[in-house]
């Protein structure tokens, strides 16, 4: 791959990122402003850092990290913040998508995530996954149409659109040897990535000073969803 081509991939995939983590973002505002209503969970606010529903057994079940120990049944109401969190997942959004939202998330998007991912998760390569989504939904008119839904399909549709276990931005497809990925990242080294809604992404190569990053971090992005920064290693 020539630079051109580089940039232009890397501009794709921190754009899919991007939609996820303000995805997450939106998703755990809402349920934080839920949670104030909520007896059970007005003790444990909803993390960033992992919301993801995952099943693989045929019952979605809902996986929040928060602050704090192991949460316990609430002796009000009797249901656990877990149980919470589920109840309020709208599964509703995965009945009609965007095209160009369901090709960078759910198509092109699946390789955002390392082949160890979909096993993790679902016991399946990446292959059956794509193979699940793509006989699920149909394209009609200006959306794409959920034709039969399943738990193991929400499951799915859920669990992508919400986790954060990134991938290198870049792979050995791309880029062959260590030699070739520092000289990428200097070439995406102060790269700004400005999205729909008005946020930019910057990337950039860590300093040793940097607290922020992690230590072996060739490659790191400051996201800004809803306004807040938020940085990751890329490579």
């Amino acid at each position: 791959m020539n630079a051109d081509q580089i940039v232009e991939l890397v501009r794709r995939r921190i754009e899919s990122r991007y939609c996820r983590i303000l995805f997450v973002h939106k998703e755990l505002e809402r349920l934080n402003a839920l949670a104030k209503l909520e007896p059970a969970a007005r003790k444990k606010p909803v993390s960033v850092s992992k919301t993801t529903v995952s099943d693989t057994s045929g019952t979605e079940a809902a996986e929040t990290e928060t602050a704090g120990k192991t949460p316990k049944k609430d002796n009000l109401s009797n249901r656990s913040f877990e149980d919470f969190v589920f109840s309020r997942i709208n599964f509703s959004i995965y009945k009609k998508i965007d095209p160009e939202e369901f090709d960078l998330l759910f198509s092109f998007g699946l390789d955002d995530y390392e082949d160890s991912f979909f096993q993790k998760f679902f016991s399946m390569n990446r292959e059956e996954v794509r193979k699940i989504i793509n006989e699920s939904y149909v394209k009609a008119g200006p959306l794409c149409l959920c034709k039969k839904s399943s738990p193991l399909l929400l499951s799915i549709m859920r669990t992508v659109h919400t986790s954060l276990e990134f991938a290198p931005l870049l792979g050995s497809a791309e880029i062959a040897d260590k030699e070739q990925i520092m000289a990428v990242a200097g070439l995406l080294d102060g790269l700004t990535i400005r999205h729909d809604d008005g946020m930019e992404t910057k990337l950039f190569v860590p300093r040793t000073a940097d607290s922020n990053t992690e230590k072996n971090a060739l490659l790191c992005g400051t996201f800004y969803p809803l306004g807040k920064a938020c940085t990751i290693t890329l490579i």
